[in-house]
Protein backbone atom coordinates (compact mmCIF):
# COMPACT_ATOMS: atom_id res chain seq x y z
CA UNK A 1 0.00 0.00 0.00
CA UNK A 2 2.83 2.62 0.99
CA UNK A 3 4.51 1.25 -2.37
CA UNK A 4 1.63 2.18 -4.31
CA UNK A 5 1.11 5.11 -2.72
CA UNK A 6 4.93 6.65 -3.25
CA UNK A 7 4.35 5.16 -6.95
CA UNK A 8 1.53 7.86 -7.23
CA UNK A 9 3.09 10.76 -5.80
CA UNK A 10 6.31 10.37 -7.26
CA UNK A 11 3.96 10.16 -10.81
CA UNK A 12 2.35 13.02 -9.76
CA UNK A 13 5.23 15.55 -9.14
CA UNK A 14 6.45 14.08 -12.28
CA UNK A 15 3.46 14.97 -14.42
CA UNK A 16 3.79 18.71 -12.80
CA UNK A 17 7.03 19.26 -13.72
CA UNK A 18 6.76 17.65 -17.10
CA UNK A 19 6.81 20.52 -20.14
CA UNK A 20 4.62 18.53 -21.98
CA UNK A 21 1.81 18.91 -19.01
CA UNK A 22 1.77 22.42 -19.70
CA UNK A 23 -2.07 22.46 -20.92
CA UNK A 24 -2.30 26.33 -20.65
CA UNK A 25 0.58 27.17 -23.11
CA UNK A 26 -1.31 27.34 -25.74
CA UNK A 27 -4.07 29.66 -24.56
CA UNK A 28 -1.74 31.81 -22.35
CA UNK A 29 -2.00 35.24 -24.09
CA UNK A 30 -5.54 34.88 -24.18
CA UNK A 31 -5.39 34.28 -20.33
CA UNK A 32 -3.24 37.04 -19.72
CA UNK A 33 -4.90 39.48 -21.69
CA UNK A 34 -8.16 38.45 -19.50
CA UNK A 35 -6.30 38.88 -16.35
CA UNK A 36 -4.63 41.92 -17.07
CA UNK A 37 -8.61 43.30 -18.46
CA UNK A 38 -9.82 43.05 -14.81
CA UNK A 39 -6.21 43.76 -12.50
CA UNK A 40 -5.51 47.03 -14.29
CA UNK A 41 -9.06 48.93 -12.92
CA UNK A 42 -8.86 47.14 -9.82
CA UNK A 43 -5.35 47.97 -8.82
CA UNK A 44 -6.17 51.60 -9.56
CA UNK A 45 -8.15 52.12 -6.07
CA UNK A 46 -5.24 50.40 -4.20
CA UNK A 47 -2.30 52.61 -5.98
CA UNK A 48 -4.62 56.32 -4.30
CA UNK A 49 -5.18 54.64 -1.23
CA UNK A 50 -1.19 54.09 -0.90
CA UNK A 51 -0.94 57.91 -2.15
CA UNK A 52 -2.93 59.51 0.12
CA UNK A 53 -1.79 57.38 3.32
CA UNK A 54 2.03 58.66 2.15
CA UNK A 55 3.07 54.67 1.20
CA UNK A 56 5.20 56.07 -1.73
CA UNK A 57 6.72 52.66 -1.97
CA UNK A 58 4.12 50.66 -2.09
CA UNK A 59 2.73 53.11 -4.43
CA UNK A 60 5.35 53.30 -6.75
CA UNK A 61 5.69 49.25 -7.11
CA UNK A 62 1.97 49.06 -7.82
CA UNK A 63 2.52 51.78 -10.46
CA UNK A 64 5.12 49.93 -12.21
CA UNK A 65 3.37 46.65 -12.26
CA UNK A 66 0.19 48.40 -13.32
CA UNK A 67 1.98 50.13 -16.50
CA UNK A 68 3.84 46.24 -17.45
CA UNK A 69 0.21 45.43 -16.95
CA UNK A 70 -1.60 47.66 -19.33
CA UNK A 71 1.49 47.65 -21.78
CA UNK A 72 1.24 43.39 -22.32
CA UNK A 73 -2.92 43.92 -22.36
CA UNK A 74 -2.51 46.59 -25.14
CA UNK A 75 -0.34 44.53 -27.11
CA UNK A 76 -1.44 41.22 -26.71
CA UNK A 77 -5.02 42.87 -28.00
CA UNK A 78 -3.50 44.37 -30.70
CA UNK A 79 -2.33 40.83 -31.72
CA UNK A 80 1.42 41.72 -30.62
CA UNK A 81 3.54 39.97 -28.61
CA UNK A 82 3.96 41.10 -24.92
CA UNK A 83 6.87 43.41 -24.79
CA UNK A 84 7.15 42.94 -21.08
CA UNK A 85 8.04 39.35 -20.20
CA UNK A 86 5.35 37.74 -17.95
CA UNK A 87 8.58 36.15 -15.15
CA UNK A 88 9.57 39.94 -14.65
CA UNK A 89 6.58 41.00 -13.56
CA UNK A 90 7.19 39.31 -10.50
CA UNK A 91 9.65 41.58 -9.88
CA UNK A 92 7.68 44.58 -8.76
CA UNK A 93 4.92 42.34 -7.30
CA UNK A 94 7.33 40.54 -4.77
CA UNK A 95 9.25 44.25 -3.73
CA UNK A 96 5.79 45.59 -3.35
CA UNK A 97 4.43 42.77 -1.33
CA UNK A 98 7.13 42.55 0.91
CA UNK A 99 7.05 46.31 0.91
CA UNK A 100 4.17 45.73 1.98
CA UNK A 101 4.35 43.29 4.87
CA UNK A 102 6.95 45.41 6.47
CA UNK A 103 5.06 48.09 6.74
CA UNK A 104 1.14 47.19 6.97
CA UNK A 105 1.35 43.64 8.75
CA UNK A 106 -1.15 41.55 7.60
CA UNK A 107 -2.84 43.51 4.52
CA UNK A 108 0.75 43.05 2.99
CA UNK A 109 0.80 39.02 3.63
CA UNK A 110 -2.54 38.64 2.02
CA UNK A 111 -1.09 39.68 -1.67
CA UNK A 112 0.82 36.26 -1.67
CA UNK A 113 -2.07 34.21 -2.76
CA UNK A 114 -2.99 36.42 -6.32
CA UNK A 115 0.40 36.27 -6.63
CA UNK A 116 1.04 33.00 -6.70
CA UNK A 117 -2.04 32.48 -8.95
CA UNK A 118 -0.29 34.56 -11.29
CA UNK A 119 2.65 32.34 -11.57
CA UNK A 120 0.76 29.22 -12.93
CA UNK A 121 -1.41 31.18 -15.30
CA UNK A 122 1.79 33.42 -16.77
CA UNK A 123 4.72 31.07 -16.31
CA UNK A 124 5.08 27.64 -17.53
CA UNK A 125 4.74 25.22 -15.17
CA UNK A 126 8.28 24.00 -14.06
CA UNK A 127 9.00 27.60 -13.50
CA UNK A 128 5.37 28.40 -12.17
CA UNK A 129 6.51 25.27 -9.37
CA UNK A 130 9.85 26.86 -8.47
CA UNK A 131 8.44 30.14 -8.49
CA UNK A 132 5.49 29.62 -6.33
CA UNK A 133 8.11 27.61 -3.89
CA UNK A 134 10.47 30.52 -3.60
CA UNK A 135 7.71 32.56 -2.52
CA UNK A 136 6.22 30.52 -0.12
CA UNK A 137 9.49 30.74 1.89
CA UNK A 138 10.08 34.25 1.07
CA UNK A 139 6.41 34.84 2.80
CA UNK A 140 6.85 32.59 5.35
CA UNK A 141 10.25 34.36 6.42
CA UNK A 142 9.14 37.83 6.18
CA UNK A 143 5.73 36.55 8.60
CA UNK A 144 8.48 35.23 10.76
CA UNK A 145 10.59 38.56 11.15
CA UNK A 146 8.10 41.05 10.77
CA UNK A 147 4.30 39.78 12.32
CA UNK A 148 4.26 36.95 14.39
CA UNK A 149 5.82 33.04 14.35
CA UNK A 150 2.37 31.71 14.71
CA UNK A 151 1.05 33.68 11.61
CA UNK A 152 4.08 32.75 9.38
CA UNK A 153 3.17 28.81 10.37
CA UNK A 154 -0.55 29.34 9.19
CA UNK A 155 0.84 31.12 6.24
CA UNK A 156 3.59 28.42 5.12
CA UNK A 157 1.08 26.09 5.32
CA UNK A 158 -2.27 27.89 3.38
CA UNK A 159 -0.01 28.79 0.91
CA UNK A 160 1.35 25.18 0.58
CA UNK A 161 -1.85 23.95 0.18
CA UNK A 162 -2.98 26.81 -1.93
CA UNK A 163 0.28 25.39 -4.31
CA UNK A 164 -1.12 21.83 -4.17
CA UNK A 165 -4.26 22.37 -4.70
CA UNK A 166 -3.07 24.76 -8.33
CA UNK A 167 -1.23 21.78 -9.40
CA UNK A 168 -3.66 19.37 -7.89
CA UNK A 169 -6.62 21.52 -10.94
CA UNK A 170 -3.88 21.85 -13.78
CA UNK A 171 -3.57 17.89 -13.25
CA UNK A 172 -6.85 16.87 -13.97
CA UNK A 173 -6.95 20.14 -17.25
CA UNK A 174 -3.66 18.23 -18.83
CA UNK A 175 -5.66 14.41 -18.24
CA UNK A 176 -8.71 16.03 -20.13
CA UNK A 177 -6.65 17.89 -22.34
CA UNK A 178 -4.43 14.89 -23.45
CA UNK A 179 -8.06 12.51 -23.52
CA UNK A 180 -10.06 15.17 -25.72
CA UNK A 181 -6.90 15.02 -27.96
CA UNK A 182 -6.36 11.66 -28.00
CA UNK A 183 -10.32 11.47 -29.21
CA UNK A 184 -9.72 14.06 -32.04
CA UNK A 185 -6.68 11.77 -33.19
CA UNK A 186 -7.85 8.05 -33.35
CA UNK A 187 -10.27 5.54 -33.58
CA UNK A 188 -12.74 4.38 -30.63
CA UNK A 189 -12.63 0.85 -31.31
CA UNK A 190 -9.30 0.16 -31.91
CA UNK A 191 -7.17 2.66 -30.64
CA UNK A 192 -5.22 3.47 -34.19
CA UNK A 193 -4.73 6.88 -35.70
CA UNK A 194 -7.51 8.01 -37.67
CA UNK A 195 -7.97 8.85 -41.18
CA UNK A 196 -7.58 13.18 -40.98
CA UNK A 197 -3.85 12.05 -38.72
CA UNK A 198 -3.22 9.61 -42.00
CA UNK A 199 -3.63 12.62 -44.13
CA UNK A 200 -1.78 14.82 -41.98
CA UNK A 201 1.15 12.04 -41.68
CA UNK A 202 1.56 11.96 -45.81
CA UNK A 203 1.05 15.21 -46.62
CA UNK A 204 3.88 16.10 -43.92
CA UNK A 205 6.21 13.08 -45.75
CA UNK A 206 5.63 14.91 -49.32
CA UNK A 207 6.68 18.19 -47.92
CA UNK A 208 9.75 16.70 -46.63
CA UNK A 209 10.56 14.56 -49.74
CA UNK A 210 10.28 17.80 -51.75
CA UNK A 211 13.32 19.01 -49.37
CA UNK A 212 15.35 16.14 -49.29
CA UNK A 213 15.54 12.59 -50.50
CA UNK A 214 13.43 9.94 -48.24
CA UNK A 215 12.66 6.26 -48.20
CA UNK A 216 9.51 5.75 -46.45
CA UNK A 217 6.68 2.66 -47.24
CA UNK A 218 2.86 2.01 -46.12
CA UNK A 219 1.12 -1.24 -45.94
CA UNK A 220 -2.18 -1.61 -46.99
CA UNK A 221 -4.02 -4.22 -44.50
CA UNK A 222 -7.23 -5.77 -45.27
CA UNK A 223 -8.63 -8.16 -43.18
CA UNK A 224 -9.88 -10.79 -45.70
CA UNK A 225 -13.76 -12.39 -45.44
CA UNK A 226 -14.04 -9.73 -42.48
CA UNK A 227 -17.80 -9.32 -43.40
CA UNK A 228 -18.65 -13.08 -43.16
CA UNK A 229 -17.78 -12.57 -39.79
CA UNK A 230 -19.83 -10.06 -38.85
CA UNK A 231 -23.10 -11.90 -40.96
CA UNK A 232 -21.82 -15.42 -38.88
CA UNK A 233 -20.54 -14.03 -35.61
CA UNK A 234 -21.77 -10.80 -35.64
CA UNK A 235 -20.08 -7.05 -35.08
CA UNK A 236 -18.82 -8.20 -31.10
CA UNK A 237 -17.20 -10.58 -32.46
CA UNK A 238 -15.56 -8.24 -35.79
CA UNK A 239 -14.71 -5.78 -33.25
CA UNK A 240 -12.25 -8.20 -31.06
CA UNK A 241 -10.68 -9.35 -34.44
CA UNK A 242 -10.23 -5.71 -35.58
CA UNK A 243 -8.77 -4.68 -31.97
CA UNK A 244 -6.50 -8.57 -31.65
CA UNK A 245 -4.80 -6.99 -35.31
CA UNK A 246 -3.86 -4.10 -33.78
CA UNK A 247 -2.34 -5.20 -30.74
CA UNK A 248 -0.36 -8.06 -33.41
CA UNK A 249 0.40 -4.83 -35.45
CA UNK A 250 2.01 -2.75 -32.21
CA UNK A 251 3.66 -5.71 -30.61
CA UNK A 252 5.76 -6.57 -33.94
CA UNK A 253 6.65 -2.90 -35.05
CA UNK A 254 9.31 -0.34 -34.37
CA UNK A 255 7.97 2.76 -31.79
CA UNK A 256 8.53 5.20 -34.64
CA UNK A 257 5.89 3.29 -36.99
CA UNK A 258 2.31 4.49 -36.90
CA UNK A 259 -1.06 2.81 -37.56
CA UNK A 260 -4.07 4.18 -38.94
CA UNK A 261 -7.61 2.60 -39.41
CA UNK A 262 -8.25 4.05 -43.20
CA UNK A 263 -11.92 2.30 -43.15
CA UNK A 264 -13.90 -0.67 -41.76
CA UNK A 265 -11.48 -3.36 -41.67
CA UNK A 266 -8.77 -1.59 -43.51
CA UNK A 267 -5.67 -0.25 -41.86
CA UNK A 268 -3.11 1.64 -43.00
CA UNK A 269 0.79 0.86 -41.51
CA UNK A 270 3.64 3.80 -42.21
CA UNK A 271 7.27 2.92 -41.96
CA UNK A 272 9.35 5.99 -42.04
CA UNK A 273 13.04 5.84 -43.70
CA UNK A 274 11.88 2.13 -43.93
CA UNK A 275 12.82 0.56 -47.97
CA UNK A 276 10.83 -1.52 -50.20
CA UNK A 277 12.52 -4.82 -49.13
CA UNK A 278 11.96 -4.05 -45.99
CA UNK A 279 8.59 -3.12 -45.95
CA UNK A 280 7.85 -6.34 -47.53
CA UNK A 281 9.66 -8.04 -44.93
CA UNK A 282 7.66 -6.45 -41.81
CA UNK A 283 4.67 -7.35 -44.17
CA UNK A 284 5.16 -10.95 -44.56
CA UNK A 285 5.83 -11.36 -40.67
CA UNK A 286 2.57 -9.82 -40.04
CA UNK A 287 0.72 -11.43 -42.27
CA UNK A 288 2.34 -14.47 -40.91
CA UNK A 289 1.12 -13.06 -37.18
CA UNK A 290 -2.23 -13.07 -38.26
CA UNK A 291 -2.59 -16.22 -39.53
CA UNK A 292 -1.50 -17.84 -37.01
CA UNK A 293 -2.48 -16.34 -33.94
CA UNK A 294 -6.21 -17.59 -32.94
CA UNK A 295 -8.40 -14.54 -32.98
CA UNK A 296 -11.37 -16.46 -33.18
CA UNK A 297 -11.73 -20.28 -31.88
CA UNK A 298 -12.49 -22.62 -34.91
CA UNK A 299 -11.85 -19.69 -37.65
CA UNK A 300 -8.46 -19.09 -39.05
CA UNK A 301 -8.04 -15.40 -39.85
CA UNK A 302 -6.11 -14.08 -42.56
CA UNK A 303 -4.66 -10.63 -44.09
CA UNK A 304 -4.19 -9.46 -47.34
CA UNK A 305 -1.43 -6.80 -47.45
CA UNK A 306 -0.28 -4.21 -50.39
CA UNK A 307 3.19 -2.30 -50.13
CA UNK A 308 3.59 0.80 -51.41
CA UNK A 309 6.76 2.75 -51.79
CA UNK A 310 6.56 6.37 -51.33
CA UNK A 311 8.10 7.88 -55.41
CA UNK A 312 9.92 11.51 -55.20
CA UNK A 313 6.89 13.46 -56.85
CA UNK A 314 3.85 11.49 -56.16
CA UNK A 315 0.77 13.18 -54.28
CA UNK A 316 -0.47 11.00 -50.94
CA UNK A 317 -3.32 9.93 -53.28
CA UNK A 318 -1.21 8.64 -55.39
CA UNK A 319 0.52 6.76 -53.22
CA UNK A 320 -2.52 5.54 -51.44
CA UNK A 321 -3.62 4.54 -54.77
CA UNK A 322 -1.34 2.24 -55.55
CA UNK A 323 -0.63 0.68 -52.31
CA UNK A 324 -4.34 -0.11 -52.87
CA UNK A 325 -4.05 -1.42 -56.20
CA UNK A 326 -1.63 -3.85 -55.05
CA UNK A 327 -3.88 -5.05 -52.19
CA UNK A 328 -6.89 -5.69 -54.91
CA UNK A 329 -3.95 -7.82 -56.85
CA UNK A 330 -3.43 -9.66 -53.66
CA UNK A 331 -7.01 -10.26 -52.99
CA UNK A 332 -7.47 -11.13 -56.59
CA UNK A 333 -4.46 -13.54 -56.34
CA UNK A 334 -5.93 -15.59 -53.48
CA UNK A 335 -6.10 -13.29 -50.34
CA UNK A 336 -3.50 -14.56 -47.29
CA UNK A 337 -0.73 -12.62 -49.68
CA UNK A 338 1.33 -9.66 -49.90
CA UNK A 339 2.00 -7.41 -52.90
CA UNK A 340 4.29 -4.65 -54.00
CA UNK A 341 3.10 -2.04 -55.82
CA UNK A 342 6.04 -1.66 -57.79
CA UNK A 343 5.38 -5.74 -59.25
CA UNK A 344 1.78 -6.10 -58.64
CA UNK A 345 1.65 -9.01 -60.59
CA UNK A 346 3.83 -11.16 -58.60
CA UNK A 347 1.93 -12.23 -55.48
CA UNK A 348 3.84 -13.38 -52.02
CA UNK A 349 2.31 -16.59 -49.96
CA UNK A 350 0.93 -19.51 -50.38
CA UNK A 351 -2.97 -18.94 -50.33
CA UNK A 352 -4.87 -20.72 -52.81
CA UNK A 353 -6.08 -19.15 -55.87
CA UNK A 354 -8.72 -16.79 -56.23
CA UNK A 355 -12.39 -18.18 -56.16
CA UNK A 356 -13.40 -14.41 -57.01
CA UNK A 357 -11.80 -10.94 -57.30
CA UNK A 358 -14.87 -9.11 -54.78
CA UNK A 359 -12.69 -7.42 -52.16
CA UNK A 360 -14.20 -8.67 -48.68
Amino acid sequence: MLDRSGNRLTQWICDAVAAEKDSLAPYRDRIMMSMGAVTVPVLVPFIINHLLQERLLLALSLCVVELCILANTLALWRGRPAPVPHALLLVPFVAGMSAAVVLQGMPGVLWNYPVIVYCYFALNRRVAIFCSLALLLHASLLALLFIDPTLALRLFGTLLLTIVMINIVLNVISDLHRSLARQALTDPLTGAFNRRVLDDALQAIAARARRRPLEASLLLIDIDHFKRVNDELGHDRGDRVLQALVRIVAARTRAGDRLFRWGGEEFVLLLEETSLAGALQVAEDLRHAVGSADLLPGRRITVSIGVGQYRPGATPDDWLREADSALYQAKAAGRDRVVAASSASSAMGDAPPAQSKEKV
